[in-house]
């Protein structure tokens, strides 16, 4: 059974998961399908290839992809991460530190194509790996939110007091 005093978000809360989950989905099938998941092709990506005449990303295009990003992904772990803290019993040292990997992932998601590309090309594990795990702690996020709204987080809840 859910928290009665959650119970009348349960609709948006249900609906914001879904869409997260929709985000998600669809930035995983672009990732695979423009960047790869291989270091090669990622590359490939930002410093251009000779073989499919792509040429080099240039610091214009990274940004255009960079600045949305800098506000869209940081407010989406933000208010994520506000949402299970108040409908979880999660605790704050675990919490705290899946917090601090999710949002380490999204700044090293948005930084590293410029690293790729203008620092260190040996970076594209770092990319895929970030990716990955953004992915994951959101879809750990997304699960706290469900869970605690269909009831199943599994202990009972703390004793006031």
């Amino acid at each position: 059974m859910a928290d009665p005093r959650i119970e009348r978000f349960t609709g948006p809360i249900a609906a914001f998961v879904v869409m997260v989950t929709v985000v998600m989905a669809t930035a995983a099938v672009l990732f695979a399908r423009k960047v790869g998941f291989d270091p090669g092709h990622v590359q490939a990506f930002y410093l251009g290839s000779e073989a499919t005449l792509a040429p080099p990303r240039s610091l214009a295009g990274l940004l255009e992809v960079a600045v949305p990003h800098l506000l869209a992904i940081p407010m989406l772990v933000f208010v994520t991460l506000h949402l299970v803290a108040f409908v979880s019993r999660a605790r704050r040292r675990p919490f705290a530190a899946v917090a601090g990997v999710t949002f380490a992932c999204a700044a090293v998601v948005i930084g590293a194509g410029f690293a790729i590309r203008f620092a260190w090309p040996a970076l594209a594990p770092l990319k895929i790996v970030a990716f990955v795990g953004l992915e994951g702690t959101m879809l750990v996020w997304l699960g706290l939110l469900v869970a605690a709204i269909t009831g199943s987080e599994g202990a009972p809840p703390r004793a006031a007091g």
